[in-house]
């Protein structure tokens, strides 16, 4: 098990089919994520979901314009998705930090030693940070790609050991739609083949993103996951061995 981990979930994981914040799957995330912390890992968790949770508290406001109308749903929907978390991490006695961060969070050299240092001040006590881009202040050109960039950001800034992408698919599917259970040096133009730029309906991400940050990763030494999130127990099974999804060998 590495010392650092990176989490990062997805919209459609934490979402149900009606758009609403799926408690249970959040629930089990939380507890892996507990049982994780207490065999000696040190976890960050990238979270998506906050704008969904906006839409389904505000459903019928309309601004007019996207961008604002973004940003109206993640002011609202960030409290009630780290509420819940603040809820379930509180059972298991731990606390929750949140970090809202956007591009220009790690463009700048001060903005990025202060969000550094908060995080590693965090990890070694018994709290559990929680990142997520800060939609409210984000316009176009501050916006990340997705969560997935964020994620991979962290995981650089932090020097973590594994990243782990949860989404609702089995990993990468090749042709036949099997998962593709390793992605090394010698396969990784392979398999990039198997990739689609389709995009889920909840978010911006794809998994031509998930694949490219990766195999970036992966190069530099860090071991990276992709699996299914709504697969119960899949981050324990991860670190105990069992295979799920893809796997990103570390060089």
């Amino acid at each position: 098990m590495g010392k650092r981990i990176v989490v990062k979930v997805g919209t459609g994981v934490v979402s149900d089919d009606s758009g609403e914040l799926d408690e249970d799957i959040l629930k089990g995330l939380v507890d892996q994520i507990v049982h994780l912390r207490e065999k000696g890992a040190q976890v960050v968790l990238v979270t998506s979901g906050a704008v969904g949770a906006g839409k389904s508290i505000l459903s019928k406001r309309s601004t007019g314009s996207p961008v604002v109308q973004k940003q109206l749903y993640a002011a609202v929907g960030q409290v009630k998705l780290m509420g819940i978390y603040a809820r379930l991490f509180a059972q298991h006695g731990y606390a929750c930090a949140q970090v809202l961060a956007t591009k220009e969070d790690f463009r700048d050299d001060m903005h990025y030693e202060n969000m550094k240092n908060c995080l590693n001040a965090l990890l070694p006590d018994g709290v559990v940070p929680i990142v997520n881009e800060n939609d409210v202040i984000a316009t176009a050109e501050l916006m990340f790609t997705d969560n997935d960039e964020l994620a991979g950001l962290v995981v650089s800034q932090l020097e973590a050991d594994t990243l782990v992408i949860l989404t609702s698919t089995d990993g990468i599917l090749d042709r036949e739609k099997k998962s593709v259970q390793e992605v090394r040096t010698d396969n990784v133009d392979e398999v990039s083949q198997y990739i689609t730029d389709d995009t889920s309906s909840a978010g911006r991400g794809g998994m031509r993103t998930k694949f490219v940050i990766a195999a970036e990763l992966s190069k530099r030494g860090t071991t990276v996951y992709i699996a299914n999130g709504k697969s119960p127990n899949v981050l324990l099974d991860i670190f105990m061995g069992v295979p799920r999804g893809t796997r990103f060998v570390a060089v």
